[in-house]
């Protein structure tokens, strides 16, 4: 296997000299949320971020299918050791490497417990070259899946505004909750088609899940409902080759900054989550 090439330098580093790490998950699938993953992070490479994008989707993959890459290597032999994460990337765009899935199928070590802490401490560990590192995970909740969330710096709860993609939300914030209480997670609402639907859905959700859970989650943007997704889809290019000045490009945009802006400052040593904090991996703690 040849080695794809070292990150691309940057505008950016942090004080503690390490990625930061954002997952994006949803409650159900069809949500759009592995297009949401690539074109943000295609949008906040080409603002100078230096950006991963990691399919941790380790049975279903296709991030690399979005992006018509060819990926006969990626995710499984990073988290293995077969290969080391400069080894196991595809460059795509300037500031955007891929780490692909490509394999259908379980896997024995990305779809357990240990094996996602392990992946974890791994991209921790190698992914200093990057200021971000965005993880699009497969949906609904799994042990393995909170494990990455607990480590993660920001999750991106994506919904749509359909009453079974909200509750589907809900119970995903409930369940990440449940297992970290510190986990950091921000509501990203997608195929938004009219005006207030967005304002109805994050006050509607977070005054439910204040009454319930005592807490409710940020909120990082939505995005409206756009044929252009399906066109990027089709032709296997980011949106904002198809249509840079689109409503949705604007609104990804948007979200983009929100994330610079609030969460991608030069943070104190010892600002990032701990790894093991998972209540399902408790007996692996050292």
């Amino acid at each position: 296997m040849n080695k794809p090439g070292n990150p691309r330098s940057g505008h950016r580093s942090t004080a503690v000299d390490q990625a930061f790490l954002v997952s994006i998950l949803s409650g159900k699938g069809g949500v759009g949320k592995s297009v949401v993953a690539f074109n943000l992070a295609e949008i906040m490479a080409s603002t100078g971020t230096r950006v991963l994008l990691v399919d941790a989707d380790f049975a279903a993959g296709n991030i690399h299918v979005l992006g018509n890459l060819k990926a006969e290597y990626g995710i499984r032999e990073f988290a293995d050791g077969r290969l080391s994460l400069a080894e196991a990337v595809r460059p795509f765009a300037p500031n955007l490497d891929i780490l692909a899935s490509a394999v259908t199928g379980p896997s024995e070590v990305l779809g357990t417990v240990h094996g996602a802490m392990q992946t974890a401490r791994l991209l921790r560990q190698q992914a200093a070259g990057y200021d971000l590192v965005i993880l699009d995970h497969g949906s609904g909740v799994s042990d393995p899946a909170t494990v990455l969330a607990s480590a993660s710096d920001l999750n991106l709860l994506l919904l749509v505004p359909e009453l079974t993609s909200i509750s589907d939300c809900y119970g995903l914030f409930k369940y990440l909750k449940k297992a970290d209480p510190q986990v950091n997670c921000a509501l990203l609402l997608n195929r938004v088609r009219e005006e207030g639907e967005s304002e109805y859905v994050r006050v509607k959700f977070g005054a439910v899940a204040e009454r319930f859970l005592g807490t409710a989650p940020g909120f990082a943007g939505d995005l409206s409902e756009s044929d252009l997704i399906r066109q990027s889809i089709a032709r296997q290019r980011p949106v904002t080759a198809i249509d840079p000045e689109a409503r949705v490009v604007k609104d990804l945009g948007a979200v983009a900054r929100k994330i610079a802006d609030q969460y991608l400052r030069p943070r104190p040593a010892g600002a990032n989550p701990k790894i093991n904090i998972h209540a399902a991996a408790a007996d692996t703690r050292g």
